[in-house]
């Protein structure tokens, strides 16, 4: 049983502040730096994804093009998030395709980043689809591949991430009763994603306003004024990531060990918007 205990709010409030000071400055760069929206369902940088991966990621993304909630999925493959954690640049890039349809808001962002070695890996949910892939099931989603995400052997990652695709697009097939297709999960598999994490730990509530003085209130807002102007006047410069570990380059098809990009394809943001929710490893 674990029990969040009750922090010291001072420090709390300090910490913030720094953050506050220092990250919109680096947020604003990186999204500069964001690739563009892919033609098909996906972006290999790391030519990672094999031509049958991205036949599957495609014929999905078309298929649904042709239903009346037309959710997307897409998967993106890159060198780095330039220094920003994947958790805040898969939003950015999230909104920068508009991933989704704008009703509905239902997307889903599926992000691996190479990062040097850590292998970071993201599934990003779009409002719409929050109650269906919640944050426990897309953490479980991730852990159940995290062998795979995290190898070194492009096979292996690709492999990894084909799986979190089709978990994903079966959790979305059902929400929908849309047919379920030859590359669905078993419902045995789903429901292993269903456990919730959260289900030993205890929350303890109180105001934060009860350990607050003026003194604090008053350094609040002049860091607050700072950070307004630091962003106004200081975009800074973002980092850029070098070659692939792999020799491959910044394109939107690419595979692994193949060469060529898949028939198909057709990704156009429809207007979505990120929840915020989502998992990352």
């Amino acid at each position: 049983m674990t029990v969040l205990r009750k922090v010291n709010i001072k420090g709390l409030f300090f910490l913030l502040l720094l953050f506050i000071v220092t990250v919109p400055v680096k947020s604003y760069a990186s999204r500069d730096e964001l690739p563009e929206a892919p033609t098909h369902f996906y972006l290999d940088e790391l030519s990672i994804l094999t031509e049958e991966t991205q036949r599957l990621i495609d014929n999905k993304g078309d298929y649904y093009k042709t239903q009346a909630e037309n959710p997307q999925v897409v998967v993106g493959v890159i060198e780095s998030t330039n220094g920003d954690s994947i958790d805040s640049y898969a939003a950015d890039l999230f909104e920068k395709w508009k991933i989704g349809n704008q009703e509905q808001d239902n997307g889903i962002l599926i992000l691996y980043a190479l990062n040097d070695g850590d292998r970071n890996v993201r599934i990003e949910v779009g409002y719409g689809l929050e109650e269906v892939i919640t944050d426990s099931t897309a953490m479980n989603i991730l852990v159940d591949q995290k062998e795979k995400l995290k190898s070194s052997d492009p096979e292996q990652i690709n492999e990894g991430l084909r799986y979190v695709f089709n978990a994903v697009t079966t959790l979305i097939d059902q929400k929908y009763e849309y047919p379920l297709d030859e590359h669905a999960l078993s419902q045995s598999e789903l429901d292993g994603f269903y456990e919730d994490e959260d289900d030993n730990v205890i929350y303890t509530s109180y105001s934060i306003w009860d350990s607050v003085d003026g003194e604090s209130i008053l350094i609040f807002f002049l860091f607050f004024i700072i950070a307004i102007l630091s962003t106004i006047f200081g975009k800074g410069d973002g980092g850029s990531s070098g070659g692939s570990s792999w020799g491959g380059g910044s394109s939107s098809g690419g595979s692994w060990g193949g060469g060529g990009s898949s028939s198909g394809g057709g990704f156009s943001g429809g207007g979505g918007s990120s929840g915020g929710g989502g998992a990352s490893i």
